[in-house]
């Protein structure tokens, strides 16, 4: 749901946000408030990031939480559940603003569900250093991973939770038993 303020500037947007208690995304004018999530949320988000750190201890890749805003374009700015950088992170002037992610993570409530499969589906493959976007949801064991292709994105879907999911980007590998380990299916 959009909070119709007025059609905001960048420049407004990053002074709301500067002063702002909760987080808010930014396509083209639009804010979108970003609510705290649930207890499963948060369990299949920190899950994640104990699967992925201990496989990505030596390499050059580092994952960042929701606190890093990702930055799409230059009037696109959005909170991933988890992102990642291999090699040198690239930042706006203040370090506020990720701008090369090769691996973004949406986790899906039921406010959210909508705008992550579809329009954040085009809006991360728009970027050219995403090489993966992961969408899991949060009230079923389900992950939807897109991995860029020559023609867009190549989608597989994972429901079992035998299921393995090679992160390619990132040179690692999920179980989603893993993913969900905990988590009130």
């Amino acid at each position: 749901m959009a909070i119709e303020i007025q059609e905001l500037t960048v420049e407004q947007y990053l002074a709301l946000e500067a002063e702002s208690e909760i987080k808010h995304e930014y396509i083209d004018g639009e804010i979108f408030p970003m609510p705290g999530g649930t207890l499963d949320h948060d369990t299949i988000v920190m899950n994640l990031i104990g699967a992925l750190l201990p496989q990505l201890a030596d390499s050059d890749c580092r994952l960042h939480t929701s606190h890093m805003r990702v930055g799409l374009s230059p009037t696109r700015y959005v909170y991933p559940d988890l992102s990642a950088v291999c090699g040198e992170a690239e930042t706006d002037d203040g370090a506020t603003t990720l701008l090369n992610p090769v691996f973004v993570v949406e986790v899906t409530s039921p406010t959210s569900i909508e705008r992550d499969r579809e329009r954040k589906v085009e809006l991360y493959g728009a970027v050219p250093s995403i090489q993966g976007y992961l969408i899991l949801d949060q009230d079923r064991a389900f992950a939807a991973w897109y991995t860029r292709a020559e023609s867009g994105w190549r989608l597989r879907q994972f429901s079992d939770l035998a299921a393995e999911i090679e992160l390619e980007p990132l040179g690692c590998t999920l179980k989603l038993a893993e993913i969900y380990r905990g988590v009130r299916l």
